[in-house]
């Protein structure tokens, strides 16, 4: 890894391969550092770069950046037969932008292009390659993450052969490794002890003996140098041995399974029935579509502002209850409070200039409405309220960022001002007094209390509008602690029945450190059967594998807890994560 600054100094003389993995224009200095690579024999590899020069340097004319012209257009890329042969044939990918690149010489060609979800072929290249490197018109985004791996090696493979003998030693080693089994041999052991009322399964039985057989494979070929075979049969060997653990799992009844989308649009934006078909066949119960923040909206509201996705794939909200209820699986209206980072400054200017907005005990003011202000708990608890009044088939309201940003925050006039009205405590030395002063802990009470109180109104709000609603948050897992850092006192809304349910945040890749904190949440008082733990697929915190995601849940379940929450509906956990839990898991 090397700055801008580092690269155009001049890389070390030996380095045969240089990758910009997202250099949108060069410096002169940096184009001269590019020449001098591929003048010594090396090779570039160049992703979403608008540099012409660059491009020129490689053999490649660039076009101009496109837009995809459908929901679907840009899903994935697949390689021409026999161009990278180490290479998936077919990579997983939707981008929804991509600047065009095309070979400009007889020593470059295509070798991937996009396709669709349906596979047609749009005919836009993907990949390029040139006896200087390769070039991709767009970048790497987190989907297919095994396939991109196995790509990235393919393409060092190409451009340095020396790089296949360090990869298959390490394939080698990592081969079989699932979760907690450190080899192939203890993975095998572990699925036919687990699996021994199912061994006379013929696809269980096929799978092992496949598994044996690819375990062999893998030593002989590295053995014999077929470096490049290794990489393939290692991969392989943990694709079968995955889907061996997963078919011996067992399903659990009537228990929560809930997965959180972001995006607001499911696994196909635009397709909310194929993405609630996909949800329910894999056994999930429930979907939680983020489609609120206190900015825009992804359906027509007369409080919040439309967002982009409203005007290019409608409403998301009535199209996601809709396919929800026809798959019978909920819908929990997932909405972002207080948090306006993302908006345009001019709307968030007026907040500014009402003192509507955070503020920090140094003065910085931040694009968070102030959780005590008047005007901001009714605009919130409006916007709520009409979101559930517009869609009656809604099964819940799913509050998240319901807190203050951190412990630094709120300490804005209003505050001073709410606060000493409120426990008619009198402050001489503002905000001193009450971060460290003997007022301290009066202000962290009052804080918590607006947060609480805000639930408790939503709470009676929706009950009024109808008394089936269910109200759940996503919380922070370590709690009591976050009770004075961001005033989030889930332990008390869920003792004093405020929410249905909580979906502490418990995104970790240990699994001693998950359950660890299940156990500690699920003890409060009041708790028990309305912990649903969100497990951490994808989430920035950690990446789980299908193995590591199956064991969670099955931690989870051996602590008598009844639900979980995936983060979150993607491609990764579309692909990657669901094919296997339905095998077992989440079997109906």
């Amino acid at each position: 890894m090397v700055t801008d600054d580092e690269f155009a100094a001049g890389i070390p003389n030996d380095a045969r391969v240089a990758i910009l993995p997202y250099n949108s224009n060069l410096s002169a200095k940096e184009i001269l550092a590019c020449q001098r690579v591929v003048a010594r024999g090396g090779k570039l590899i160049v992703m979403f770069s608008a540099d012409a020069q660059l491009a020129a340097l490689m053999g490649f004319r660039l076009g101009v950046s496109m837009r995809a012209p459908g929901s679907d257009s840009w899903n994935a890329f697949r390689f021409v037969a026999g161009t990278l042969p180490t290479a998936p044939l077919l990579i997983k990918q939707p981008s929804l932008t991509i600047l065009p690149v095309s070979p400009a010489d007889k020593n470059s060609k295509v070798i991937a292009w996009w396709e669709s979800a349906s596979g047609h072929l749009p005919r836009e290249p993907a990949w390029v390659q040139s006896d200087r490197g390769f070039w991709m018109s767009h970048i790497l985004l987190e989907s297919d993450v095994a396939a991109k791996k196995m790509l990235l090696i393919s393409l060092l493979g190409a451009c340095d052969r020396d790089l296949w003998q360090a990869a298959a030693a390490q394939s080698v080693t990592q081969a079989g490794r699932l979760g907690k089994y450190q080899t192939a041999a203890q993975a095998l052991s572990a699925i036919k002890t687990e699996g021994v009322r199912d061994m006379e399964n013929p696809v269980l039985k096929a799978l092992i003996v496949r598994a044996e057989q690819l375990q062999r494979d893998v030593n002989k070929q590295y053995q014999t140098g077929n470096y490049e075979q290794v990489l393939a049969s290692a991969h392989l060997l943990n694709i079968t041995l995955t889907e061996a653990f997963a078919r011996v799992q067992t399903t659990k009844k009537d228990e929560f399974r809930g997965v959180w989308n972001h995006s607001g649009t499911g696994f196909i934006p635009g397709s909310w029935d194929q993405t609630c078909q996909s949800l329910a066949s894999s056994g999930m119960t429930a979907v939680l579509p983020n489609v609120q923040r206190p900015w825009c909206a992804h359906y027509p509201s007369r409080l919040i502002p439309a967002s982009d996705v409203l005007a290019r794939n409608g409403d998301q909200m009535a199209d996601c209850v809709k396919a929800a209820k026809r798959q019978g699986i909920d819908t929990h209206a997932w909405v972002i409070l207080w948090n306006l980072e993302g908006a345009p400054e001019s709307m968030i200017a007026p907040y500014r200039k009402a003192g509507r907005l955070q503020i920090s005990a140094n003065g910085e003011t931040i694009p968070w409405l102030c959780p005590s202000h008047p005007a901001n708990r009714t605009f919130e608890l409006a916007a709520i309220k009409e979101l559930a009044e517009r869609y009656p088939d809604l099964s819940g309201i799913h509050l998240d960022y319901i807190r203050y940003k951190t412990q630094d925050y709120c300490y804005c006039n209003g505050c001073r001002t709410r606060f000493t009205q409120t426990t008619g405590i009198q402050i001489n030395h503002w905000p001193r007094d009450v971060r460290s002063g003997s007022k301290q802990a009066a202000y962290k009470e009052w804080r918590r209390d607006q947060i609480t109180r805000f639930v408790a109104e939503t709470r009676q709000e929706l009950k009024r509008l109808n008394p089936n609603l269910k109200l759940s948050a996503s919380v922070y897992p370590l709690y009591p602690g976050v009770r004075d850092s961001i005033a989030q006192d889930w332990g008390e809304w869920v003792r004093q029945g405020l929410v249905d349910f909580v979906c502490p945040m418990n995104y970790t890749s240990d699994p001693v450190k998950f359950i660890d904190w299940y156990r500690k949440q699920a003890a409060y008082p009041g708790a028990k059967g309305k912990v649903f733990a969100g497990i951490g697929v994808t989430s920035l915190e950690c990446r789980l594998t299908a193995v590591e995601t199956i064991t969670q849940i099955n931690a989870l379940r051996q602590e008598g807890a009844n639900g979980f929450t995936l983060f979150e509906a993607n491609p990764t956990l579309k692909d990657d994560i669901l094919p296997y839990l339905q095998m077992g898991t989440t079997a109906k």
